[in-house]
Protein backbone atom coordinates (compact mmCIF):
# COMPACT_ATOMS: atom_id res chain seq x y z
CA UNK A 1 0.00 0.00 0.00
CA UNK A 2 1.38 3.40 -1.05
CA UNK A 3 -0.18 6.72 0.57
CA UNK A 4 0.34 9.82 -0.21
CA UNK A 5 -0.97 13.19 2.28
CA UNK A 6 -0.32 16.51 1.20
CA UNK A 7 -0.93 19.57 3.17
CA UNK A 8 0.08 23.34 2.69
CA UNK A 9 3.78 22.49 5.20
CA UNK A 10 4.06 18.64 4.30
CA UNK A 11 3.94 16.02 1.88
CA UNK A 12 4.23 12.64 2.84
CA UNK A 13 4.68 9.59 0.60
CA UNK A 14 4.43 6.35 2.72
CA UNK A 15 5.97 3.17 1.89
CA UNK A 16 4.74 -0.30 2.23
CA UNK A 17 5.09 -3.29 0.51
CA UNK A 18 2.67 -5.75 2.61
CA UNK A 19 -0.40 -6.59 0.77
CA UNK A 20 -2.86 -8.78 2.77
CA UNK A 21 -5.98 -10.38 0.90
CA UNK A 22 -8.84 -10.61 3.33
CA UNK A 23 -10.58 -13.92 4.01
CA UNK A 24 -14.08 -14.12 3.78
CA UNK A 25 -15.89 -17.50 4.54
CA UNK A 26 -19.44 -16.63 3.77
CA UNK A 27 -18.22 -15.26 0.55
CA UNK A 28 -20.43 -16.78 -2.98
CA UNK A 29 -18.22 -15.31 -5.47
CA UNK A 30 -16.26 -18.69 -5.85
CA UNK A 31 -19.00 -20.83 -6.07
CA UNK A 32 -19.73 -22.80 -9.79
CA UNK A 33 -22.94 -23.15 -9.35
CA UNK A 34 -23.38 -19.27 -9.81
CA UNK A 35 -21.80 -19.32 -13.26
CA UNK A 36 -23.94 -21.29 -15.19
CA UNK A 37 -23.09 -21.02 -19.39
CA UNK A 38 -26.80 -21.83 -20.62
CA UNK A 39 -26.07 -22.73 -23.93
CA UNK A 40 -23.90 -25.72 -22.68
CA UNK A 41 -26.61 -27.54 -20.43
CA UNK A 42 -28.41 -30.50 -21.76
CA UNK A 43 -31.78 -30.18 -23.41
CA UNK A 44 -34.13 -30.71 -20.73
CA UNK A 45 -32.08 -28.41 -18.48
CA UNK A 46 -31.88 -25.41 -21.26
CA UNK A 47 -35.48 -25.85 -21.29
CA UNK A 48 -35.91 -25.23 -17.75
CA UNK A 49 -33.48 -21.90 -18.05
CA UNK A 50 -35.38 -20.89 -20.86
CA UNK A 51 -38.78 -20.93 -18.95
CA UNK A 52 -36.85 -19.47 -15.88
CA UNK A 53 -35.92 -16.81 -18.08
CA UNK A 54 -39.36 -15.77 -19.28
CA UNK A 55 -40.75 -15.96 -15.64
CA UNK A 56 -38.17 -13.05 -14.92
CA UNK A 57 -38.87 -10.84 -17.97
CA UNK A 58 -42.33 -11.32 -18.81
CA UNK A 59 -44.67 -9.10 -16.19
CA UNK A 60 -48.39 -8.61 -17.77
CA UNK A 61 -47.43 -8.85 -21.12
CA UNK A 62 -44.33 -6.12 -20.50
CA UNK A 63 -41.09 -7.46 -21.92
CA UNK A 64 -37.56 -6.57 -21.01
CA UNK A 65 -34.68 -7.58 -23.06
CA UNK A 66 -32.56 -7.62 -20.01
CA UNK A 67 -31.93 -10.57 -17.98
CA UNK A 68 -30.76 -10.79 -14.49
CA UNK A 69 -27.98 -13.78 -13.98
CA UNK A 70 -29.24 -14.60 -10.97
CA UNK A 71 -32.63 -16.13 -12.26
CA UNK A 72 -30.89 -18.26 -14.13
CA UNK A 73 -27.91 -19.42 -11.66
CA UNK A 74 -27.66 -23.59 -11.27
CA UNK A 75 -29.35 -23.19 -7.62
CA UNK A 76 -32.83 -21.79 -9.18
CA UNK A 77 -32.07 -24.37 -12.53
CA UNK A 78 -31.59 -27.46 -10.49
CA UNK A 79 -33.66 -26.65 -7.82
CA UNK A 80 -31.16 -27.34 -5.05
CA UNK A 81 -30.30 -25.49 -1.52
CA UNK A 82 -27.29 -22.80 -1.57
CA UNK A 83 -24.91 -23.99 1.42
CA UNK A 84 -24.53 -21.51 4.49
CA UNK A 85 -20.92 -21.09 2.91
CA UNK A 86 -18.67 -21.08 0.02
CA UNK A 87 -18.01 -24.55 0.21
CA UNK A 88 -14.51 -23.65 -2.41
CA UNK A 89 -14.00 -21.24 0.44
CA UNK A 90 -13.97 -23.69 3.25
CA UNK A 91 -11.69 -25.91 1.30
CA UNK A 92 -9.02 -23.28 0.98
CA UNK A 93 -8.97 -22.49 4.59
CA UNK A 94 -7.65 -26.29 4.49
CA UNK A 95 -4.59 -25.38 2.98
CA UNK A 96 -4.19 -22.13 4.69
CA UNK A 97 -2.73 -23.07 8.06
CA UNK A 98 -0.18 -25.35 8.88
CA UNK A 99 -1.79 -26.02 12.36
CA UNK A 100 -5.63 -26.57 10.95
CA UNK A 101 -4.20 -29.13 7.99
CA UNK A 102 -2.22 -30.88 10.21
CA UNK A 103 -5.76 -31.15 12.93
CA UNK A 104 -7.92 -32.14 10.21
CA UNK A 105 -5.29 -35.00 8.82
CA UNK A 106 -4.83 -36.01 12.78
CA UNK A 107 -8.78 -36.43 13.25
CA UNK A 108 -9.20 -38.45 9.76
CA UNK A 109 -6.20 -40.66 10.23
CA UNK A 110 -7.27 -41.88 13.56
CA UNK A 111 -10.81 -42.02 12.75
CA UNK A 112 -10.74 -43.92 9.25
CA UNK A 113 -7.10 -44.25 8.31
CA UNK A 114 -6.13 -47.11 10.64
CA UNK A 115 -7.82 -50.04 8.67
CA UNK A 116 -11.44 -52.03 8.90
CA UNK A 117 -12.67 -55.56 10.26
CA UNK A 118 -15.68 -57.33 10.06
CA UNK A 119 -16.88 -58.59 13.27
CA UNK A 120 -19.71 -60.74 14.59
CA UNK A 121 -23.31 -58.92 14.37
CA UNK A 122 -25.66 -59.21 17.10
CA UNK A 123 -27.39 -62.12 14.53
CA UNK A 124 -24.02 -63.82 14.40
CA UNK A 125 -23.39 -64.10 18.02
CA UNK A 126 -27.46 -65.09 18.27
CA UNK A 127 -26.87 -68.17 15.81
CA UNK A 128 -23.58 -68.88 17.44
CA UNK A 129 -25.79 -68.95 20.98
CA UNK A 130 -28.02 -70.78 19.96
CA UNK A 131 -25.79 -73.97 18.48
CA UNK A 132 -24.06 -74.31 21.74
CA UNK A 133 -25.99 -77.60 22.60
CA UNK A 134 -24.66 -79.10 19.27
CA UNK A 135 -20.75 -79.35 18.14
CA UNK A 136 -21.32 -80.02 14.62
CA UNK A 137 -24.13 -77.04 14.59
CA UNK A 138 -21.60 -74.50 16.06
CA UNK A 139 -18.80 -75.46 13.32
CA UNK A 140 -21.03 -75.18 10.67
CA UNK A 141 -22.36 -71.68 12.22
CA UNK A 142 -19.04 -70.73 12.65
CA UNK A 143 -17.83 -71.37 9.50
CA UNK A 144 -20.75 -69.39 7.54
CA UNK A 145 -19.69 -66.54 9.25
CA UNK A 146 -15.96 -66.97 8.37
CA UNK A 147 -16.97 -67.31 4.90
CA UNK A 148 -19.20 -64.28 5.46
CA UNK A 149 -16.17 -62.42 6.72
CA UNK A 150 -14.25 -63.64 3.76
CA UNK A 151 -16.38 -62.39 0.95
CA UNK A 152 -16.92 -59.25 2.89
CA UNK A 153 -13.36 -58.20 2.96
CA UNK A 154 -13.25 -59.26 -0.99
CA UNK A 155 -16.14 -56.95 -1.92
CA UNK A 156 -14.37 -54.35 -0.15
CA UNK A 157 -11.23 -54.59 -1.87
CA UNK A 158 -13.17 -54.94 -5.09
CA UNK A 159 -15.54 -52.61 -5.18
CA UNK A 160 -12.48 -49.89 -6.34
CA UNK A 161 -9.32 -50.87 -8.55
CA UNK A 162 -7.97 -47.34 -8.50
CA UNK A 163 -7.93 -46.62 -5.00
CA UNK A 164 -8.44 -49.20 -1.71
CA UNK A 165 -11.69 -48.36 0.82
CA UNK A 166 -9.20 -46.58 3.34
CA UNK A 167 -8.50 -44.24 1.26
CA UNK A 168 -11.23 -43.70 -0.07
CA UNK A 169 -12.67 -43.14 3.06
CA UNK A 170 -10.31 -40.64 4.28
CA UNK A 171 -10.89 -38.57 1.08
CA UNK A 172 -14.82 -38.87 2.39
CA UNK A 173 -13.57 -37.55 6.16
CA UNK A 174 -10.86 -35.03 4.99
CA UNK A 175 -14.36 -33.32 3.26
CA UNK A 176 -16.37 -33.38 6.27
CA UNK A 177 -14.33 -32.07 8.38
CA UNK A 178 -13.08 -29.21 6.17
CA UNK A 179 -15.92 -28.30 4.44
CA UNK A 180 -18.88 -30.21 6.34
CA UNK A 181 -20.03 -32.91 4.03
CA UNK A 182 -18.37 -36.12 3.06
CA UNK A 183 -20.06 -38.33 -0.05
CA UNK A 184 -19.62 -41.99 -0.78
CA UNK A 185 -20.64 -42.60 -4.54
CA UNK A 186 -22.43 -45.70 -4.95
CA UNK A 187 -22.71 -47.58 -8.13
CA UNK A 188 -24.59 -50.52 -8.84
CA UNK A 189 -24.43 -53.55 -11.52
CA UNK A 190 -27.09 -54.40 -14.13
CA UNK A 191 -28.32 -56.91 -11.17
CA UNK A 192 -28.99 -54.36 -8.96
CA UNK A 193 -25.64 -55.38 -6.81
CA UNK A 194 -23.24 -53.13 -5.76
CA UNK A 195 -20.28 -52.64 -7.77
CA UNK A 196 -18.61 -49.49 -7.23
CA UNK A 197 -18.00 -47.26 -3.90
CA UNK A 198 -16.25 -43.79 -4.50
CA UNK A 199 -15.36 -40.51 -3.52
CA UNK A 200 -16.93 -37.67 -4.84
CA UNK A 201 -15.50 -33.87 -3.61
CA UNK A 202 -17.99 -32.44 -1.25
CA UNK A 203 -17.41 -28.50 -2.79
CA UNK A 204 -19.36 -30.24 -6.28
CA UNK A 205 -22.06 -31.68 -4.77
CA UNK A 206 -25.45 -29.88 -3.53
CA UNK A 207 -28.58 -31.13 -2.29
CA UNK A 208 -31.62 -30.88 -3.93
CA UNK A 209 -34.57 -29.11 -2.22
CA UNK A 210 -37.42 -31.63 -2.06
CA UNK A 211 -34.44 -33.81 -0.46
CA UNK A 212 -34.74 -36.80 -3.28
CA UNK A 213 -31.08 -36.64 -4.31
CA UNK A 214 -27.92 -34.43 -5.53
CA UNK A 215 -26.61 -32.62 -8.19
CA UNK A 216 -22.99 -32.34 -9.04
CA UNK A 217 -21.67 -29.50 -10.87
CA UNK A 218 -17.97 -29.92 -12.36
CA UNK A 219 -16.03 -26.82 -12.42
CA UNK A 220 -15.37 -26.34 -15.58
CA UNK A 221 -16.08 -23.83 -18.45
CA UNK A 222 -18.96 -26.54 -19.69
CA UNK A 223 -21.61 -27.05 -17.94
CA UNK A 224 -21.83 -30.89 -16.98
CA UNK A 225 -24.30 -31.78 -14.10
CA UNK A 226 -24.91 -35.09 -12.50
CA UNK A 227 -27.88 -36.63 -10.84
CA UNK A 228 -27.68 -38.97 -7.81
CA UNK A 229 -30.03 -40.65 -6.07
CA UNK A 230 -30.61 -40.91 -2.06
CA UNK A 231 -28.72 -43.97 -1.22
CA UNK A 232 -31.32 -47.66 -2.11
CA UNK A 233 -33.38 -45.31 -3.76
CA UNK A 234 -34.28 -47.00 -6.83
CA UNK A 235 -37.00 -45.11 -8.40
CA UNK A 236 -36.64 -41.27 -8.68
CA UNK A 237 -36.14 -40.24 -11.95
CA UNK A 238 -33.25 -37.89 -13.39
CA UNK A 239 -34.27 -34.38 -13.22
CA UNK A 240 -31.47 -33.77 -15.79
CA UNK A 241 -33.02 -36.39 -18.22
CA UNK A 242 -29.85 -37.69 -18.71
CA UNK A 243 -29.51 -41.19 -17.09
CA UNK A 244 -31.64 -44.09 -16.60
CA UNK A 245 -30.35 -45.33 -13.91
CA UNK A 246 -28.17 -42.90 -11.49
CA UNK A 247 -25.84 -43.63 -9.13
CA UNK A 248 -26.68 -43.41 -5.62
CA UNK A 249 -24.79 -40.84 -3.10
CA UNK A 250 -24.55 -41.70 0.95
CA UNK A 251 -24.28 -38.20 2.84
CA UNK A 252 -22.32 -37.25 5.86
CA UNK A 253 -22.73 -34.06 7.46
CA UNK A 254 -21.49 -32.41 10.50
CA UNK A 255 -24.29 -31.03 12.20
CA UNK A 256 -25.66 -27.47 12.57
CA UNK A 257 -29.48 -26.34 14.25
CA UNK A 258 -29.42 -23.87 11.39
CA UNK A 259 -29.35 -26.20 8.38
CA UNK A 260 -30.61 -29.36 7.82
CA UNK A 261 -29.67 -29.84 4.15
CA UNK A 262 -25.45 -29.26 5.33
CA UNK A 263 -23.45 -29.34 8.02
CA UNK A 264 -20.75 -26.42 8.96
CA UNK A 265 -17.33 -27.92 10.08
CA UNK A 266 -15.04 -27.09 12.39
CA UNK A 267 -12.98 -24.70 10.56
CA UNK A 268 -16.25 -22.31 10.64
CA UNK A 269 -15.86 -21.02 14.25
CA UNK A 270 -12.01 -21.28 14.45
CA UNK A 271 -11.95 -19.51 10.97
CA UNK A 272 -10.77 -16.15 12.31
CA UNK A 273 -7.62 -17.99 14.10
CA UNK A 274 -6.86 -19.78 10.79
CA UNK A 275 -6.81 -16.43 8.39
CA UNK A 276 -4.90 -14.60 11.65
CA UNK A 277 -2.13 -17.42 11.79
CA UNK A 278 -2.01 -17.34 7.57
CA UNK A 279 -1.45 -13.47 7.84
CA UNK A 280 1.17 -13.66 10.73
CA UNK A 281 3.27 -16.65 8.68
CA UNK A 282 3.03 -14.09 5.87
CA UNK A 283 4.47 -11.10 7.62
CA UNK A 284 6.99 -12.64 9.47
CA UNK A 285 8.51 -13.91 5.58
CA UNK A 286 7.74 -10.36 4.47
CA UNK A 287 9.72 -8.94 7.29
CA UNK A 288 12.75 -10.72 6.53
CA UNK A 289 12.73 -10.49 2.79
CA UNK A 290 12.90 -6.82 4.13
CA UNK A 291 15.97 -7.24 6.21
CA UNK A 292 14.40 -6.62 9.02
CA UNK A 293 13.76 -2.81 8.02
CA UNK A 294 10.13 -1.43 9.00
CA UNK A 295 7.38 0.22 7.18
CA UNK A 296 8.22 3.88 7.21
CA UNK A 297 7.25 7.28 5.02
CA UNK A 298 9.43 10.15 3.51
CA UNK A 299 8.18 13.53 4.97
CA UNK A 300 8.55 16.61 2.22
CA UNK A 301 8.31 19.90 3.40
CA UNK A 302 8.41 23.19 1.29
CA UNK A 303 8.02 20.78 -2.02
CA UNK A 304 5.24 19.30 -3.94
CA UNK A 305 6.06 16.06 -6.16
CA UNK A 306 4.07 15.36 -9.70
CA UNK A 307 2.23 12.51 -9.34
CA UNK A 308 5.37 11.08 -12.25
CA UNK A 309 8.15 11.83 -9.28
CA UNK A 310 5.89 10.19 -6.36
CA UNK A 311 5.98 7.16 -8.81
CA UNK A 312 9.49 6.98 -9.37
CA UNK A 313 10.23 7.30 -5.77
CA UNK A 314 7.90 4.43 -4.52
CA UNK A 315 9.16 2.40 -7.67
CA UNK A 316 12.94 3.35 -6.41
CA UNK A 317 12.12 1.71 -2.58
CA UNK A 318 10.88 -0.74 -3.82
CA UNK A 319 12.96 -1.96 -6.05
CA UNK A 320 16.16 -1.22 -4.13
CA UNK A 321 15.08 -1.49 -0.35
CA UNK A 322 13.19 -5.08 -1.02
CA UNK A 323 15.40 -7.57 -0.53
CA UNK A 324 18.95 -6.14 -0.59
CA UNK A 325 21.34 -6.42 2.87
CA UNK A 326 22.15 -4.17 5.16
CA UNK A 327 23.94 -1.02 3.24
CA UNK A 328 23.78 2.83 3.05
CA UNK A 329 21.00 3.74 1.18
CA UNK A 330 21.16 6.86 -1.22
CA UNK A 331 17.74 8.62 -2.09
CA UNK A 332 17.65 9.94 -5.75
CA UNK A 333 15.05 13.17 -4.95
CA UNK A 334 13.52 14.87 -7.72
CA UNK A 335 14.84 18.23 -9.14
CA UNK A 336 12.09 19.63 -8.44
CA UNK A 337 13.20 19.86 -4.99
CA UNK A 338 14.46 23.22 -4.47
CA UNK A 339 16.97 24.13 -1.95
CA UNK A 340 14.68 25.26 0.85
CA UNK A 341 12.98 21.77 0.71
CA UNK A 342 13.25 19.85 3.73
CA UNK A 343 13.17 15.50 4.13
CA UNK A 344 12.79 13.52 6.78
CA UNK A 345 12.25 9.91 7.20
CA UNK A 346 9.79 8.68 10.11
CA UNK A 347 8.78 5.32 10.97
CA UNK A 348 5.20 4.12 10.71
CA UNK A 349 5.99 1.14 13.53
CA UNK A 350 7.64 -0.53 15.49
CA UNK A 351 9.74 -3.34 15.23
CA UNK A 352 8.03 -7.00 15.26
CA UNK A 353 7.84 -7.92 19.33
CA UNK A 354 8.72 -11.54 19.53
CA UNK A 355 6.97 -12.05 22.89
CA UNK A 356 3.56 -10.78 21.62
CA UNK A 357 3.93 -12.39 18.07
CA UNK A 358 4.65 -15.66 19.96
CA UNK A 359 1.57 -15.53 21.84
CA UNK A 360 -0.81 -14.56 19.11
CA UNK A 361 0.53 -17.56 17.25
CA UNK A 362 0.21 -20.06 20.00
CA UNK A 363 -3.33 -18.26 20.71
CA UNK A 364 -4.43 -19.12 16.81
CA UNK A 365 -3.11 -22.59 17.36
CA UNK A 366 -4.86 -23.59 20.77
CA UNK A 367 -7.88 -21.83 19.10
CA UNK A 368 -7.70 -23.93 15.91
CA UNK A 369 -6.68 -26.82 18.04
CA UNK A 370 -10.15 -26.71 20.16
CA UNK A 371 -11.65 -25.85 17.08
CA UNK A 372 -10.98 -29.50 15.28
CA UNK A 373 -10.87 -31.01 19.29
CA UNK A 374 -7.93 -32.44 18.59
CA UNK A 375 -5.10 -32.60 21.26
CA UNK A 376 -2.11 -31.04 20.84
CA UNK A 377 0.11 -33.99 21.00
CA UNK A 378 -1.61 -35.18 17.85
CA UNK A 379 -0.16 -32.55 15.82
CA UNK A 380 3.49 -32.98 17.33
CA UNK A 381 3.30 -29.99 19.90
CA UNK A 382 3.70 -31.12 23.49
CA UNK A 383 4.46 -27.52 25.45
CA UNK A 384 5.77 -29.34 28.35
CA UNK A 385 2.99 -32.14 28.72
CA UNK A 386 3.89 -35.50 30.31
CA UNK A 387 3.33 -38.62 29.59
CA UNK A 388 0.62 -38.71 31.97
CA UNK A 389 -1.15 -36.18 30.45
CA UNK A 390 -0.77 -37.41 26.98
CA UNK A 391 -2.63 -40.60 27.58
CA UNK A 392 -5.38 -38.34 29.27
CA UNK A 393 -5.82 -36.85 26.19
CA UNK A 394 -5.55 -39.67 23.72
CA UNK A 395 -7.96 -41.56 26.21
CA UNK A 396 -10.49 -38.37 25.60
CA UNK A 397 -9.84 -38.18 22.11
CA UNK A 398 -10.67 -41.84 21.06
CA UNK A 399 -13.51 -41.88 24.03
CA UNK A 400 -15.56 -38.33 23.08
CA UNK A 401 -14.39 -37.58 19.47
CA UNK A 402 -13.27 -40.54 17.51
CA UNK A 403 -15.30 -42.82 18.90
CA UNK A 404 -18.96 -41.69 18.41
CA UNK A 405 -17.01 -40.70 14.45
CA UNK A 406 -16.62 -43.90 14.12
CA UNK A 407 -20.12 -45.43 15.17
CA UNK A 408 -21.52 -42.85 13.04
CA UNK A 409 -19.37 -43.85 9.33
CA UNK A 410 -20.01 -47.86 10.77
CA UNK A 411 -23.79 -47.17 10.92
CA UNK A 412 -23.78 -46.48 7.02
CA UNK A 413 -21.53 -48.37 5.70
CA UNK A 414 -23.05 -51.59 7.19
CA UNK A 415 -26.54 -50.32 5.50
CA UNK A 416 -23.90 -52.00 2.63
CA UNK A 417 -23.07 -54.54 3.96
CA UNK A 418 -26.54 -55.75 5.01
CA UNK A 419 -26.88 -55.67 1.30
CA UNK A 420 -25.07 -59.68 1.42
CA UNK A 421 -25.33 -60.90 5.09
CA UNK A 422 -26.57 -60.40 8.26
CA UNK A 423 -23.80 -62.72 9.53
CA UNK A 424 -20.68 -59.44 9.89
CA UNK A 425 -20.65 -56.10 10.80
CA UNK A 426 -18.43 -53.28 9.92
CA UNK A 427 -16.13 -51.87 11.93
CA UNK A 428 -12.89 -49.34 12.43
CA UNK A 429 -10.13 -49.88 14.11
CA UNK A 430 -9.54 -48.29 16.85
CA UNK A 431 -6.16 -46.05 18.57
CA UNK A 432 -4.75 -49.05 20.16
CA UNK A 433 -3.82 -47.44 24.31
CA UNK A 434 -2.67 -50.65 25.71
CA UNK A 435 0.55 -52.31 25.12
CA UNK A 436 0.55 -55.60 24.13
CA UNK A 437 1.66 -56.79 27.75
CA UNK A 438 -1.01 -55.39 29.16
CA UNK A 439 -3.78 -56.45 27.01
CA UNK A 440 -2.50 -59.85 27.08
CA UNK A 441 -2.73 -59.81 31.09
CA UNK A 442 -6.41 -58.27 30.55
CA UNK A 443 -7.47 -61.42 28.14
CA UNK A 444 -5.79 -63.54 30.76
CA UNK A 445 -8.27 -62.57 33.91
CA UNK A 446 -11.29 -62.54 31.43
CA UNK A 447 -10.30 -65.66 30.24
CA UNK A 448 -10.06 -66.94 33.58
CA UNK A 449 -13.49 -65.19 34.49
CA UNK A 450 -15.58 -66.88 31.96
CA UNK A 451 -16.27 -63.45 30.26
CA UNK A 452 -14.91 -63.99 27.19
CA UNK A 453 -14.09 -66.91 25.06
CA UNK A 454 -10.87 -67.80 23.36
CA UNK A 455 -12.62 -67.14 19.56
CA UNK A 456 -13.48 -63.74 20.81
CA UNK A 457 -9.52 -63.21 21.91
CA UNK A 458 -8.35 -64.37 18.63
CA UNK A 459 -10.80 -62.45 17.06
CA UNK A 460 -9.17 -58.97 18.47
CA UNK A 461 -5.83 -60.28 17.62
CA UNK A 462 -6.54 -61.42 13.94
CA UNK A 463 -6.11 -64.69 14.27
CA UNK A 464 -8.73 -67.88 12.39
CA UNK A 465 -11.73 -68.90 14.61
CA UNK A 466 -11.12 -72.50 16.24
CA UNK A 467 -14.12 -75.13 16.80
CA UNK A 468 -13.72 -75.52 20.51
CA UNK A 469 -13.05 -71.88 20.93
CA UNK A 470 -16.56 -70.57 21.08
CA UNK A 471 -17.13 -72.34 24.79
CA UNK A 472 -15.91 -70.09 28.05
CA UNK A 473 -12.61 -71.68 29.54
CA UNK A 474 -13.69 -73.00 33.42
CA UNK A 475 -12.60 -70.62 35.94
CA UNK A 476 -9.93 -72.61 38.11
CA UNK A 477 -12.57 -72.17 41.69
CA UNK A 478 -14.99 -74.02 39.61
CA UNK A 479 -12.61 -76.55 38.70
CA UNK A 480 -11.48 -77.52 42.38
CA UNK A 481 -15.62 -77.18 43.36
CA UNK A 482 -15.95 -80.22 40.86
CA UNK A 483 -13.75 -81.52 42.20
CA UNK A 484 -15.03 -81.56 45.22
CA UNK A 485 -17.99 -83.07 43.74
CA UNK A 486 -16.27 -85.51 42.21
CA UNK A 487 -14.70 -86.79 45.30
CA UNK A 488 -17.95 -86.83 47.40
CA UNK A 489 -19.56 -89.14 44.79
CA UNK A 490 -16.72 -91.34 44.79
CA UNK A 491 -17.05 -91.44 48.23
CA UNK A 492 -20.75 -92.39 47.91
CA UNK A 493 -19.68 -95.19 45.80
CA UNK A 494 -16.99 -96.94 47.98
CA UNK A 495 -19.22 -96.38 51.01
CA UNK A 496 -21.95 -98.96 48.68
CA UNK A 497 -18.85 -101.71 48.64
CA UNK A 498 -18.93 -104.43 50.58
CA UNK A 499 -16.63 -105.25 53.51
CA UNK A 500 -13.20 -106.48 51.92
CA UNK A 501 -13.98 -105.61 48.31
CA UNK A 502 -11.28 -103.80 46.26
CA UNK A 503 -11.66 -100.67 45.63
CA UNK A 504 -9.75 -100.59 42.53
CA UNK A 505 -6.85 -97.91 44.13
CA UNK A 506 -3.27 -97.89 45.07
CA UNK A 507 -4.04 -98.38 48.73
CA UNK A 508 -5.82 -101.45 47.50
CA UNK A 509 -2.89 -102.48 45.77
CA UNK A 510 -0.37 -101.71 48.38
CA UNK A 511 -2.05 -103.95 50.86
CA UNK A 512 -3.32 -100.73 53.39
CA UNK A 513 -6.86 -100.71 54.89
CA UNK A 514 -9.76 -99.83 53.27
CA UNK A 515 -10.57 -96.12 53.70
CA UNK A 516 -12.88 -95.55 56.34
CA UNK A 517 -16.58 -95.78 55.39
CA UNK A 518 -19.61 -95.09 57.11
CA UNK A 519 -19.64 -98.32 59.38
CA UNK A 520 -15.91 -98.51 59.60
CA UNK A 521 -14.70 -95.06 60.82
CA UNK A 522 -17.20 -94.32 63.50
CA UNK A 523 -20.07 -93.30 61.07
CA UNK A 524 -17.99 -90.65 59.19
CA UNK A 525 -20.41 -89.13 56.12
CA UNK A 526 -18.97 -89.00 52.29
CA UNK A 527 -18.84 -85.71 53.19
CA UNK A 528 -16.45 -85.78 56.35
CA UNK A 529 -13.99 -88.27 53.75
CA UNK A 530 -13.93 -85.75 51.72
CA UNK A 531 -12.76 -83.15 54.06
CA UNK A 532 -10.33 -85.10 55.16
CA UNK A 533 -9.21 -86.14 51.98
CA UNK A 534 -9.34 -81.98 51.19
CA UNK A 535 -7.18 -81.49 54.22
CA UNK A 536 -4.58 -84.18 53.58
CA UNK A 537 -4.26 -82.31 50.18
CA UNK A 538 -4.00 -79.13 51.62
CA UNK A 539 -1.25 -80.39 54.21
CA UNK A 540 0.51 -81.63 51.06
CA UNK A 541 0.47 -78.35 49.61
CA UNK A 542 1.97 -77.20 52.95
Amino acid sequence: MTKFVEDEEEQMVEIDDLSYVGFDVVSKNSDHFKKIDVQSLPTKAKRRATRLIKKAIETEGAKSKYVDPETIDGYALFDVVTPPYDLETLAELYEQSSIHYAAVNARTMNTVGLGFRFDDSVKGKKKLERSQNSKSKLERVRQDIDRSKRKMEELFDAFNIDETFIETMIKVWNDYLTVGNGYIEISRTNSGKIGYVGHVPATLVRVRRNRDGYIQLANTSKVNAVFFRNFQDSETEDPLGKDANPNELIQFKSYTPNNTYYGVPPAVPAAAAIVGDKLAKEYNIDYFENKAIPRYAIVLKGAKLSQKSKEQLVNYFRQEVKGKHHGTLIVPLPPSMGNDSDVRFEKLEAGVQDSSFDKYRKSNRDEILVGNRVPAPKVGVYDNANLAVSRDADKTFKTQVVGPDQKIIEKRINRIVKEYTDNVEFRFESIDLIDDDLQSRINDRYLRTEVITPNEVRETMGLTQRNEGDEVLPFPSNVKMKQLEMDEEQAKEEAKKPEGAPDGNDNAESGSPPKAGPDRDGGQTPAAVTGERRERGEAQDE
